[in-house]
């Protein structure tokens, strides 16, 4: 087959099966005819032979070829293709050579239809799921049809008594989600975004570490342990006298601040630290944040300055640290969008300024240890 009518059959497949879903009948099919035509006889008889290897014919099945007449100065009067019609499903599948698999399609989505008619318009977005999914169907059948007869808030996404292995609900996170909603959208018809949010499954907690930078308060409150890790609902709820916290970005950074009197260290984990907003603790200590010179590092600092605007400040990410490592700096993958960081202090707001202009950014790592035992040593 000409590749380029083979390009114009394909492209009309979804839509064919996408009718095969709502029950509609099948749409004749009109191909574009030839644009250009030969320039000598032997190119012209060649072209025809190529249409006509599949033409429809009382034997076989094929496509119906609309001809035109044609003058040619060089070639005199010829007949050319015009139009090229698909006729019947059976001639369109035989041009493509799907008859198995839209055999196939067929048997499957009967199958889905008679277990939960609803499912039409998730099969409609993405006809290709019928048969992508044809091996998990069944597992996902199981799966939907106990979620939609039990309350499973109660469990963690791997705890629920489902009839498949522990890791199919997460492999499949997104399908169950559709599914669910498709499926039953009187009773998921909430604004969630996932599949935790739609069955309000219980969430791995986050934890953070903590490191005791006062062995004697280590003994006091965690039998000397020095590190360890807490949930933020439990930093919320203690009481304990604590003088200074330092909050770090870097796992490494947790084990480089050296003991302090009355003071402990928390590695926050990137974006975690968004989730340590209205912590008590937080708020009668002074709070030391260092983080990554970064956009999302500043941007982070920032929103921290707006949690507790009147105990924390920064360590590492001002300017005179920026300027004295300006050769370590290296690229930020992403332009910086960021336009306004309104809760900086000058000299913060001036290293961001610097970073931006560059499209930069400086690893903690890349920042000398002597400068930082310097400038901690500083810090009463």
């Amino acid at each position: 087959m000409i590749e380029a009518y083979y390009q114009q059959l394909i492209k009309y497949y979804k839509g064919y099966l996408r009718d095969i879903i709502s029950g509609k009948p099948f749409t004749v099919v009109v191909l574009r005819g030839e644009k250009s035509k030969p320039a000598t006889t032997v190119e012209l008889h060649r072209a025809i032979a190529l249409f006509r290897q599949n033409e429809k014919t009382a034997q076989r099945r094929g496509w119906t070829i609309a001809w035109e007449d044609w003058s040619s100065k060089k070639l005199g009067k010829q007949k050319w293709v015009s139009t090229i019609i698909v006729d019947t499903e059976e001639d369109y599948l035989d041009l493509l050579q799907k008859e198995e698999e839209a055999a196939a399609f067929k048997s499957q989505l009967q199958i889905l239809l008679d277990w939960q008619p609803a499912i039409q318009p998730f099969l409609m977005d993405k006809p290709e799921r019928v048969l992508d999914l044809k091996t998990v169907w069944n597992d996902l059948q199981k799966v939907v049809d106990h979620l939609l007869a039990h309350d499973v808030s109660d469990h963690y996404i791997r705890s629920i008594p489902v009839p498949v292995h522990t890791k199919f609900i997460e492999a499949y996170r997104p399908i169950l989600f559709s599914l669910l909603k498709a499926i039953a959208p009187e009773k998921y018809s909430g604004s969630s975004t996932t599949l935790d949010e739609l069955l309000s499954l219980k969430q791995k907690p986050h934890l953070y570490p903590i490191r005791w930078l006062d062995r004697t308060i280590a003994e006091q409150f965690m039998y000397g342990m020095e590190v360890t890790g807490v949930t933020v609902d439990w930093l919320k709820q203690i009481s304990w006298d604590i003088k200074e916290v330092w909050l770090v970005e870097n796992e490494t950074n947790l084990y480089l601040i050296p003991e302090r009197k009355n003071a402990i260290a928390i590695f926050s984990k990137g974006k975690a630290m968004y989730s340590l907003k209205d912590v008590p603790l937080l708020t009668k200590a002074k709070l030391f944040y260092w983080g990554d010179l970064d956009e999302e590092g500043y941007k982070m600092l920032n929103a921290m300055h707006g949690y507790y605007p009147n105990n924390l400040q920064s360590v590492f990410m001002d300017e005179t640290t920026l300027l004295q490592h300006s050769g370590e700096m290296g690229k930020q993958d992403a332009v910086y969008k960021t336009t306004s960081l309104e809760h900086l202090t000058r000299e913060e707001q001036a290293a961001f300024n610097i970073l931006k202009y560059h499209n930069g950014r400086l690893e903690q790592e890349r920042i000398r240890q002597d400068y930082v035992v310097e400038v901690l040593g500083k810090i009463l």
